[in-house]
């Protein structure tokens, strides 16, 4: 029952700080902890129980968090939903789950008017039913919870490019939570803009900070106009963001008429930081930087380099390093073969310890496969130096890492196959200045197919996020003599 203790914990020590803030409004952590038991009792009275699957769609607000630690409270595990996914893929997230109930922002639940028969409970945050909720509801006797027992499902997406659900337990958060705050050591006054969504394994980082009493601001969706605005307004101290966001900050023109003082420390993670953002940013802010590597299947955040540790512009010769594994967990290096290869040499990072997920949402072949003499397998290739420090060199050879979002193209594929006209398809990820990389798809089509016409195919079928700013077509897709895509031609070829 971490979450629930948090809060009642926080509530007793912190009652009329503020916890939680969004472009709406702002709760105190009294406010918080009330608020969380009148949607408990009023989600039990609608027939939510232990062990119910229950959807959240909506842009990072208050009602998100409130739900997220009453549906805990009740046992029922809260299946956070990336929002820009198209139609058919929250659809199939869904039915996937059986989720009993699906929350959020009433524009986004219309966008999808049929959901799965599972889901019998539709309620939207900005309407007056859902303010209601529990207000009037009589006192219900809720389960005593142990920390083994699953909290959420969070997605990401597999190497085939479907969405997984990555099951975890309470004991995940307060494992990563606890050894996170061992090193990172906030005291109670952080005041935190969370530029990240609180739909996958970032939101951890969140939970964190909350947990040692900080106040958390929330963004409905990132601009650098309204990240700077909110570190200005509240007086933030840290800043939780991926590092193309702070490149566009820092080109945005009100960085330089805005107040960022305050900060003390930003944090960073989900993609490599670019030299160059690194040394603008130190020279601009003048604050420390705290790098973040973590993965939604090991509970989130497992490794830091905190300030201290950090470089000095000058000294980045390609990659800063990731850091150290938190209190708990544990990190190496391995071959193929699942045997640790010595300090320095490369081979796949691999982890273990009390922040695992239980497994894949109802896919216990997939969960076989992530799993190597019980150490997760990251799909990240790097080295652990001489003082313990992972150093990360490549990721899995097709991912694209889209501004710290995971694109796959074997998704991206699929859909174009699915269009009439196209005959065969490949995507790769070629380097773009504000992104970091971004998908380019090539494609062997009939005569008279057009670009515009696939690009709209692909807009009703994936994540904004998801789609090829281009297609190049092209008389062959080279395969190997097994059929498979020889991507390195295409790449060498752009």
């Amino acid at each position: 029952m971490w979450l629930t203790q948090l809060l009642e914990r926080n509530r007793q020590c912190f009652a009329d700080r503020v916890a939680l803030v969004d472009e709406h409004r702002s709760v105190t952590w009294s406010e918080f902890a009330e608020r969380t038991a009148e949607l408990a009792r009023g989600l039990a009275g609608l027939g939510i129980a232990r062990g119910d699957r229950v959807a959240v769609l909506s842009q990072d607000r208050i009602e998100v968090l409130e739900c997220y630690f009453a549906l805990a409270r009740l046992g029922a595990l809260f299946v956070p939903l990336n929002h820009s996914l198209a139609v058919p893929e929250v659809a199939g997230i869904v039915e996937r789950v059986g989720a009993v109930a699906v929350l959020g922002e009433s524009d986004l639940l219309d966008r999808h008017p049929v959901l799965p028969g599972s889901v019998r409970i539709r309620l939207a945050f900005d309407k007056p039913a859902f303010a209601a909720l529990g207000t009037v509801a009589a006192p219900v006797e809720l389960p005593v919870l142990p920390d083994s027992e699953p909290v959420a499902v969070l997605h990401t997406s597999a190497t085939t490019g479907r969405a997984k659900g990555v099951t975890v337990d309470e004991g995940s958060f307060r494992a990563i939570g606890l050894g996170w705050l061992a090193v990172a050591r906030p005291d109670d006054h952080v005041v935190m803009v969370n530029c990240c969504p609180l739909y996958h394994g970032s939101m951890v980082v969140s939970l964190t900070y909350l947990a040692a009493g900080a106040t958390v601001v929330l963004l409905p969706g990132f601009t650098p106009q309204k990240a700077l605005a909110a570190v200005e307004r509240h007086r933030a101290t840290h800043m939780w963001l991926v590092p193309q966001m702070l490149r566009f900050m820092l080109r945005a023109k009100a960085s330089h008429s805005t107040d960022l003082s305050s900060l003390r420390e930003v944090l960073y993670g989900a993609a490599p930081m670019p030299p160059d953002v690194y040394a603008d940013a130190v020279a601009r802010l003048g604050c420390g930087f705290r790098q973040v590597y973590g993965m939604t299947e090991v509970g989130g955040p497992f490794v830091t380099l905190g300030p201290d540790e950090h470089p000095a512009p000058a000294e980045v010769a390609e990659r800063i390093p990731c850091g150290r594994v938190v209190p708990g967990m544990s990190a190496r290096a391995v071959d193929r073969t699942g045997r640790e290869v010595p300090r320095g040499q490369i081979g796949q990072i691999v982890v273990r310890g009390p922040g695992l997920m239980q497994g894949y949402w109802d896919d216990p072949a997939a969960t076989r496969e992530v799993f190597l003499d019980g150490w997760a397998q990251t799909g990240d290739l790097g080295f652990v130096d001489e003082d313990g420090r992972i150093h990360l060199v490549d990721r899995s050879k097709d991912l694209i890492i889209r501004a710290g979002q995971n694109v796959y193209p074997s998704e991206i594929e699929r859909a174009l196959l699915a269009h009439p006209a196209v005959r065969d398809a490949a995507v790769v990820g070629v380097p773009d200045e504000d992104y970091g990389e971004i998908p380019l798809a090539y494609v062997v089509a009939e005569d008279g197919t057009g670009e515009r016409e696939l690009l709209t195919h692909l807009a009703g079928n994936l994540a904004p996020y998801k789609r090829p700013r281009r297609i190049e077509f092209i008389d062959q897709v080279p395969r190997n003599p097994a059929g498979k895509i020889i991507k390195k031609l295409l790449r060498d070829g752009d």
